[in-house]
């Protein structure tokens, strides 16, 4: 396994397990707004939204509401595809 991709696989399942043990805990509502999403995990985000492999949720009913992303939903799907990079390079 390449080390850079280890290394962030490693970083996103601690991300994932601390981020489920503080939502469990009540710390944190979990999620994240989409700007946030964008600026924190960048384009490996942008095309996993237009890929349909992640999908929001809004606060409201109306189309201008803000959408939200369930963060550990994100972290999950961002270990697997780690996982899969790291599988494709063997």
């Amino acid at each position: 396994m390449n080390p850079q991709n280890q290394d962030l696989h490693y970083r996103t399942l601690v991300q994932l397990a601390v981020t489920e043990a503080l939502t469990m805990l009540g710390l944190t509502a979990g999620e994240i707004s989409e700007r946030e999403a964008f600026r924190i995990y960048g384009a490996w985000f942008r095309h996993a939204v237009e890929n349909g492999r992640i999908r929001a949720h809004r606060t409201g009913c109306g189309r201008t509401s803000k959408k939200l992303y369930n963060v550990s939903d994100i972290l999950a799907l961002r270990a697997s595809d780690t996982e899969s990079a790291t599988l494709k390079i063997k």
